[in-house]
């Protein structure tokens, strides 16, 4: 018998998802490298590392709020301009953990480190929200599509 979001959300490790492999770019490489990078893949953000030490991340939002408007100085680099020292969280850290953060937060993209600090991968929203769209269906589809719906007029007998 099939377990309930509700009972399985609680225990269920990140490392369980199935997440794609980040885009890692090394720490001082050119800012325009790394937007062409995500540009390329269709990803919203890359991983800066030194060797695999994680060092920042840098978001589409970075590119939005950080960035002028106009054309991007060919010696910029991505360190001046990511987001350092961002929080993180462990692969064997529960989803729950890391849907708590991202609701506190505000993030759309969490870093992940493996056992010894590394950068391990990246979890986004969209990892979440699609494990248990895939996994859980009848609690997807039963959700009202308002959080706190209210009823405009009586209906019924």
């Amino acid at each position: 018998m099939p377990r309930a979001l509700e009972e399985t959300l609680p225990t269920l490790l990140i490392r369980e998802l199935p997440l794609p492999e980040p885009l890692i770019v090394p720490s001082g490489s050119a800012l325009r490298q790394a937007i062409e990078m995500m540009q390329a893949a269709r990803r919203p953000c890359v991983l800066v590392c030194d060797s695999r030490r994680l060092k920042g991340i840098f978001t589409e939002r970075d590119v939005l709020c950080r960035l002028r408007p106009g054309v991007i100085a060919a010696d910029a680099v991505i360190d001046d301009v990511m987001t350092s020292q961002p929080k993180t969280l462990r692969v064997t850290d529960r989803v729950a953990d890391a849907i708590r953060l991202m609701t506190a937060e505000g993030y759309r993209h969490i870093p992940l480190l493996d056992a010894e600090g590394n950068g391990a991968g990246l979890l986004s929203a969209r990892d979440v929200l699609g494990y248990i769209a895939e996994h859980f269906p009848a609690e997807v589809f039963n959700v009202s599509p308002r959080l706190n719906p209210v009823l405009r007029r009586m209906d019924g007998g």
